[in-house]
């Protein structure tokens, strides 16, 4: 019987032994978590009279796994959507709505992105220029912001594309691949000579399955967590927690696992953890494809809640939140109204707030006190929100090299990582085919179905 040890108790770790429990007997399946519980980034934590969600606070549906994993574990009818998605980005030193006739924060129809409060007159003609250029020639991989400013001028890509596209990545768009960052515009570019109109014609042609774009849990999703792990465990998976993985070496058969609490042997292994951390568990399989791992930067961000009551804004905030783009220096790089855009969230006179800082290249967060932080982020919050007094509780967590950066080529990069391993050895999470609860549960899903391909082929 093939015995498989899963390092790593995120979302694609947990993914990974639920499909594999699927085809090999669970009782041979081993997850182990260095830290004290499963779920990775899924973390919520009590804020005064509420859970909140501390890491991601939603999934998006366009990719069906993450719907098709909840209505297998009937949580079905536990989704919620946002109850608002209007959101404004901050811009000279006021909030804008996010301009309509935009895709992803590319304009794809003129004559509602025309006139809008964040690009300047001259911007909007720059950007106008771009349905009489010749069509785009992309060859091999750029970054999304030198596709960007070619095609509709720095100044949209700057103000509305960084903050959206690089705003999910935690990075910089001149720095990411535009074929893993931003695939839809790859697409509308080679389908029009103009890639707003390919974009536009990219909307006009969806089809909506009637389903919101973004879903959480009514429990939060955590709940997600829980119900994968309780299903693992009915079925005999052997779930470990704080038992951290020191490195995974050959042995004539299978490998020898090593964890602070002893060692694991396994036939077979899915590595699910930040590829940083895989590249030292790689080490005595693959130095070529540890050395590879290395090179996957990663952004650290901070999430601090910050709990006002309501009399401190000026009036009622609408909508769900506000994008910071880079050139404003701020700490913070976006806000969520999160009792706005989960009402469920809400203390009767308290308003939520969410606040994200910190970005690839800009560390300044880090070396603040979460006192400190805290009192920095009021004083953004006064600038940005017009705040009238300071937050009455708050709670900061950081997230230590959590966001995997997609530069040009990654796809090729992760292909020569794969092709330095033994079939045997697998690798799912976010570095591998993209960030989101959605895409870790597939590579999960991917990793599971491969490791079982390599395992059930004659030896």
């Amino acid at each position: 019987m093939n015995k498989v040890v899963i390092i790593g108790g995120g979302i694609s770790g947990l993914a990974s032994a639920y499909f594999l429990s699927n085809k090999l007997e669970p009782g041979n399946i081993t997850v182990v978590e260095s830290s004290d519980r499963f779920g990775g980034t899924i973390l919520d934590t009590s804020f005064g009279e509420r859970r909140v969600e501390t890491g991601p606070d939603s999934f998006i549906t366009r990719i069906p796994s993450a719907l098709e994993l909840i209505d297998e574990l009937g949580l079905s009818d536990h989704l919620i959507s946002p109850a608002t998605s209007s959101a404004y980005i901050y811009s000279r030193s006021k909030l804008h709505p996010i301009p309509a006739g935009t895709v992803f924060g590319a304009p794809s129809h003129f004559q509602r992105f025309l006139g809008n409060s964040l690009v300047s007159r001259s911007g909007q003609f720059r950007a106008a220029l771009e349905l009489i250029m010749g069509r785009a020639k992309i060859e091999g991989d750029t970054t999304v912001g030198s596709f960007c400013t070619k095609r509709w001028g720095r100044e949209v890509t700057e103000n509305l594309i960084d903050p959206l596209v690089g705003g999910i990545h935690a990075g910089n768009v001149y720095q990411l691949s535009l074929a893993e960052c931003a695939p839809q515009y790859v697409d509308a570019a080679r389908a029009s000579r103009s890639v707003s109109q390919g974009l536009k014609h990219q909307m006009a042609n969806y089809t909506s399955s009637g389903k919101p774009a973004f879903y959480s849990l009514n429990g939060g999703l955590s709940d997600l967590v829980d119900a994968l792990a309780g299903v693992l465990k009915q079925r005999g998976v052997v779930l470990t927690t704080s038992c951290a993985s020191s490195e995974i070496l050959p042995q004539s058969s299978g490998y020898r696992i090593t964890t602070q609490d002893g060692e694991l042997d396994a036939d077979g292994v899915i590595c699910a953890t930040p590829a940083h951390i895989t590249a030292s568990l790689m080490r005595p399989v693959s130095a070529k494809a540890s050395e590879l791992l290395a090179t996957v930067d990663y952004a650290s961000p901070i999430m601090t809640l910050l709990a006002y009551p309501d009399s401190a804004f000026p009036e009622p905030l609408h909508g769900s939140g506000v994008l910071i783009p880079r050139a404003n220096r701020t700490l913070s790089t976006a806000i969520t109204f999160a009792s706005n855009k989960w009402p469920g969230w809400k203390t009767e006179g308290e308003t939520i707030l969410r606040v994200s800082a910190g970005r690839f290249g800009d560390t300044r967060v880090w070396d603040f006190s979460d006192e400190a932080l805290v009192a920095n982020l009021e004083t953004e919050m006064a600038a940005i929100l017009g705040t009238r007094t300071g937050s009455i509780r708050s709670e900061v967590f950081k997230w230590h090299k959590r966001i995997p950066q997609f530069k040009p080529f990654h796809a090729q990069l992760i292909q020569q990582i794969r092709e330095n391993i033994p079939s045997s050895v697998e690798l799912a999470g976010a570095p591998y085919i993209g960030v989101g609860i959605p895409a870790c549960i597939s590579s999960g899903a991917q990793a599971a179905d491969r490791l079982y391909a390599s395992l059930s082929s004659p030896r």
